[in-house]
């Protein structure tokens, strides 16, 4: 038996379970490394796309490293620009004619990292127009450059938005100087407001950014300021995101060695959760997810959308993931190996991953629950599966526990279960997955 009851008690924001699950909800599958990864990935190309398509490319570059952050791959460097955008067109290049990457539409495109940012204009300007010359985008494709202020100035912006760009998503995590400066990053507080107010002054993208609560130094009345600053600003969209500290990552290492403290707990997480959704909410933002609210209807929120689902995703870059019919798939993290296996006429994918049987399903369950809200019996009828049967007694626990409440066919989520909502998503494909297979 698979344990998905939450506690019963009188405050399940706080208590319904001891900790999240998982960072992100995962559906296992067989792994493939190497020349197999590279076949297998290779197959799925030769497969023409269906419904929503999606485009990731990494930048694997960053002038700092955030505390934080696991996503770190290489310092930036004076030549850094120009030799990883040359060969990052041969790559958009090398399997140009394959169907996967012709014919049905793209309709987000994410400039991801790293930091995209960090590239000289010239080369993100033709970075940009070798993705809309190699990738068939919608006529009204979002094409996302994610960026640190830092790094930014105003002719990067011009030619990113000469190039095509039509939203831009800034890693601010926090305007609270003396927090940022501490998770090293580089601007303080009023270059954060000024860059925003430059960039929506061009009018040619919707402009967001990321919050994240739960770092040291951050208290509550910290994140209420950083809430509000976002909400007196000229941003179309905002995601407030739960801090993951990683044993690994350097702020988990200074947590554990003393030399930071381990900032707010499971309970004030969850409160500061709920703060945040009152903030917003007072002042009028609409919500597109559990995490990401939009001021303004500019703000679609596409790829973060699509990505989590059963989405076809293709990728591009050092350190870029994707997936095609459900086979999950990484470039090649390492930059040397990535350049060298690119100059032999390689797509440099590193290992990938096989779905299994109920992989659409459960993928589509796991995104569905990010938008706060699930309809199982509609699921059902559209896979041809029991999904609503199978998970009935999950609901009716959930909802005793005060993470649900039933709304005709809806699971609609209450503020607990919105905050809770990875370790539902992960428990509930876990149980799926498992009843589905004994009924095979």
């Amino acid at each position: 038996m698979i344990h998905f009851e939450a506690e019963l008690s009188d405050n399940p924001l706080k208590n319904a379970f001891k900790g999240k699950a998982a960072v992100h909800p995962h559906i296992p599958g067989q792994t493939f490394i190497g020349d197999e990864a590279v076949s297998v990935i290779k197959n799925q190309y030769g497969i023409k796309r269906k419904g929503t398509g999606l485009a990731y490319i990494h930048v694997p570059f960053c002038e700092t490293r955030c505390l934080y952050c696991l996503f770190y791959q290489n310092p930036l460097r004076p030549e850094s620009s120009a030799h990883y955008t040359d060969h990052l067109i041969k790559e958009l290049q090398l399997w140009n004619d394959l169907p996967a990457q012709q014919i049905t539409p793209i309709h987000a495109v994410y400039f991801g990292g790293g930091t995209p940012t960090a590239l000289e204009p010239y080369d993100l300007y033709r970075l940009i127009k070798a993705v809309r010359t190699y990738l068939p985008l919608a006529n009204d494709c979002e094409i996302t450059l994610e960026g640190r202020i830092h790094h930014f100035p105003e002719e990067k912006m011009e030619a990113a938005f000469k190039a095509g760009v039509n939203r831009v998503s800034l890693g601010v995590q926090t305007f609270n100087t003396n927090v940022r400066q501490t998770m090293r990053r580089v601007d303080d507080r009023e270059s954060m407001v000024r860059a925003i107010e430059k960039l929506a002054s061009f009018n040619q993208a919707s402009i967001v950014c990321d919050l994240i609560y739960g770092f040291p130094y951050q208290d509550m009345a910290v994140w209420e300021d950083d809430v509000k600053t976002a909400i007196s600003l000229p941003l179309d969209g905002v995601d407030c995101y739960q801090l993951n500290v990683f044993e690994k990552s350097p702020l988990g290492k200074f947590i554990a060695n003393g030399k930071l403290p381990a900032g707010a707990d499971k309970d004030e997480r969850a409160e500061m959760f709920a703060r945040s959704v009152e903030l917003l909410t007072n002042a009028q933002w609409r919500r597109l997810s559990n995490n990401h609210w939009c001021q303004t209807f500019r703000e679609r929120n596409i790829y973060n959308r699509f990505g989590k689902s059963a989405a076809d995703c293709l990728a591009f870059g050092s350190g870029a993931g994707g997936k095609l019919n459900g086979y999950s798939f990484m470039i090649e993290r390492k930059y040397e190996d990535w350049v060298k296996k690119l100059e032999a006429g390689i797509k440099p994918i590193a290992f990938a991953s096989a779905p299994n049987d109920y992989w659409h399903a459960l993928r589509t369950v796991s995104s569905e629950m990010e938008l706060g809200r699930i309809n199982m019996p509609h699921l059902s009828d559209r896979f041809a599966l029991p999904l609503d049967e199978l998970s009935r007694d999950v609901f009716e626990q959930w909802t005793k526990a005060g993470l649900i409440n039933p709304v005709g066919d809806w699971m609609v989520q209450t503020i607990a279960g919105q905050f809770w909502h990875v370790t539902m998503a992960q428990l509930l494909i876990n149980v799926l997955g498992k009843r589905l297979a004994q009924q095979k």
